[in-house]
């Protein structure tokens, strides 16, 4: 692959120098095209240093270019040989207020006598400076105003914040430039509130990964650098085999849901929407400051439901990792994944994902598509547990009215609280296990016959005696007007199911369920808690009258002129709130008016694709 020329190293864009002109489809169309033009072969780029002009520059010529060559190296390797970067470093720049929301950056490099025009990507390295590390979704038109002349781009353009010679900017760079390939945040479905976390996804770079770790199947499948026959297409009831993408061998799945109705902007359309089905090479285990290890990651198959986005102009694709264990809930991904034993079911469509055999080279899965019949549920006629050496062997009597298959899940050491490991967890009829202490303590086992129907059953070890849970404390807190988050304190041994009834008609299983009440009032709330064997109730209130809160300050930021087909940043990041109650953090939401979509609306830092028609929206 050519290497970089050197001449001494989730986000949109904000866009300035350019004035609003009659346009059409055409220029989105064209940015579109430059965009999947970045997905094979040669992307020429130029990396822009600057330091603030009160400092001086804290990188050698040798580290910024073992720096673009790392990233270089990445990305051929996660692309399978498909993309690489043939980059140029400028000299270091003495500016300040260098972020998106300035050109004086690309100035100072045309200045320099860098031909901006024959570039395909640009990254601001920012040393020291604190703007937020933001990209453009995919190539988008920009102008550059200098002394001279107007130089007009198309390319992505990406600033990385705090550039230095460390793992964390060749992650951060990584990722930024991933949203330049037109690729999505890789998210998560988080199983305590129910939010979505933008960055949820650990396993991924486009999400919180604090590490390297490969693009997911339905991002590389979007660029073509999957194709096919590697990320297969699941149409009927059956045993499939998967691989980790990280190897040359790289095999997933995926599974049409079919046309699902989605609402934008008032206006009702139809898209298909996929699951892929994917597993990764396993990462250790770690050790924190404290000495303990941590569970390693669970090796299993990871769950994304892809939704169309199109509003860019070409194929993209939103992944959302699924909870496939959500009885040890989280808001991050590190107990996510589908273990060997377990069935997944995709809520409505009657398809059922159950992990058969899981190992680090090769993982098979049935998936089984409802054929209108009726299912029963298995049942267990007894779980036994005999010692076998320093541990003890564990078996179960299941059977399935309906003659299914089934599979075996045992959860061994998993507490409340607790996140499912390796180390922790078993499968099969009949298994083994050694504990580390000769503590008391409940076994559950988990039966499937992977139809969608689950029995759960345990059996009891050295002499345990199982205490009804206890709910110390349950906190309805007002986060917004009307809106209230339910947090509570419970202890217990077991993992538990949550119910709640919230006053006004609305019910919840999650574990700290986020509702908003439509009309006001003190509403009783009532939780029940069950470990499956003893449940505990308590009641509450949500009174929506009762919060004495200062209202946040909004700032959406400055007018903006854009061009039409340009992607437009909106930053709402000087927002404030005075008396910081009754969260220390803002949440955010855009709209518009005029019905445009909002990207990230959520979101402190959102984008919209600028009109085709000119005016003042």
């Amino acid at each position: 692959m050519p290497q970089g020329d050197n001449d001494t190293t989730g986000g949109n864009e904000t866009i300035d120098g350019n004035e609003t002109i009659d346009g059409n489809e055409t220029e989105l169309e064209e940015q579109a095209q430059r965009t999947i033009d970045l997905w094979e072969g040669e992307s020429r780029l130029l990396l822009i240093l600057v330091h603030p002009t009160d400092s001086s520059p804290g990188l050698t010529a040798a580290q910024a270019e073992s720096i673009m060559s790392d990233v270089n190296d990445w990305y051929v390797e996660v692309s399978a040989g498909k993309v690489w970067f043939n980059w140029t470093i400028t000299d270091w720049y003495a500016l300040d207020d260098a972020g998106y929301s300035n050109q004086n950056a690309y100035q100072a490099a045309a200045d320099d006598g860098h031909d901006l025009a024959e570039y395909d990507r640009f990254v601001v390295g920012l040393q020291d400076l604190t703007s937020r590390s933001i990209s453009t979704q995919g190539v988008q038109h920009y102008n550059v105003t200098t002394d001279d002349a107007t130089i007009h781009l198309l390319a992505s353009r990406c600033d990385v914040k705090r550039f230095a010679d460390t793992n964390s900017t060749r992650n951060t760079m990584t990722h930024e430039l991933g949203h330049s390939f037109g690729l999505s945040h890789a998210m998560f479905n988080g199983s305590i509130s129910g939010e979505v976390d933008s960055y949820g996804n650990q396993y991924d770079s486009m999400g919180s990964s604090s590490t390297w770790r490969h693009f997911g199947a339905a991002y590389k499948h979007q660029m073509g650098w999957l194709d096919d026959v590697q990320v297969e297409l699941v149409s009927q009831s059956g045993d499939y085999t998967l691989k980790p993408l990280e190897d040359d061998e790289a095999h997933a799945l995926r599974i049409s849901i079919g046309m699902i109705e989605e609402v934008n902007n008032g206006e009702v359309t139809f898209a298909e929407h996929f699951y892929y089905l994917e597993v990764r090479d396993v990462q250790e285990a770690e050790t924190n400051k404290h000495g303990e290890v941590l569970p390693g990651a669970l090796n299993g198959v990871i769950i994304n439901h892809a939704s169309p986005q199109g509003q860019y102009g070409y194929h993209k694709w939103l992944a959302i990792a699924q909870d496939a264990t959500p009885e040890t809930p989280t808001d991050s991904s590190g107990d996510f994944l589908l273990p060997e034993g377990r069935t997944f079911s995709i809520d409505g469509v009657g398809i059922h994902i159950t992990a058969l055999n899981v190992t680090e080279v090769e993982t098979t899965v049935h998936i089984e598509f409802d054929d209108g019949l009726s299912n029963s549920a298995p049942t267990i006629s007894s779980v036994e547990a005999t010692s076998a050496g320093a541990g003890f062997q564990f078996s179960v009597d299941a059977q399935d009215a309906d003659g299914d298959d089934i599979a075996v899940f045992w959860n061994f050491d998993a507490e409340y609280g607790a996140l499912y490991a390796p180390e922790r967890i078993g499968m099969g009829t009949s298994t083994e296990h050694t504990f580390a202490d000769d503590d008391g303590r409940r076994v559950f086992v988990r039966v499937s016959d992977m139809h969608g129907g689950e029995a759960i059953d345990w059996v009891d070890i050295n002499g345990y005696v199982n205490q009804a849970p206890q709910i110390q404390a349950m906190t309805p807190t007002s986060v917004e007007e009307g809106v209230f988050e339910f947090q509570i304190d419970i202890v217990d041994q077991e993992l538990l199911t949550y119910a709640w009834d919230l006053g006004d008609g609305s019910t919840s299983i999650l574990p700290a369920p986020l509702h908003e009440y439509a009309e006001d009032g003190n509403h009783t709330v009532t939780l029940v808690v069950s470990d499956g064997e003893f449940s505990t109730t308590m009641t509450g209130y949500a009174d929506t009258a009762d919060t004495e809160n200062i209202p946040p300050v909004s700032d959406a930021g400055s007018d903006i002129t854009a061009s039409p087909g340009e992607t437009v940043i909106l930053d709402g990041s000087a927002s404030d709130d005075p008396d910081d109650y009754p969260l220390a953090f803002l949440r955010y939401t855009w709209s518009s008016p005029d019905g445009l979509e909002i990207s990230n609306h959520d979101e402190a830092t959102a984008s919209l694709v600028a009109p085709s028609e000119p005016g003042t929206y």
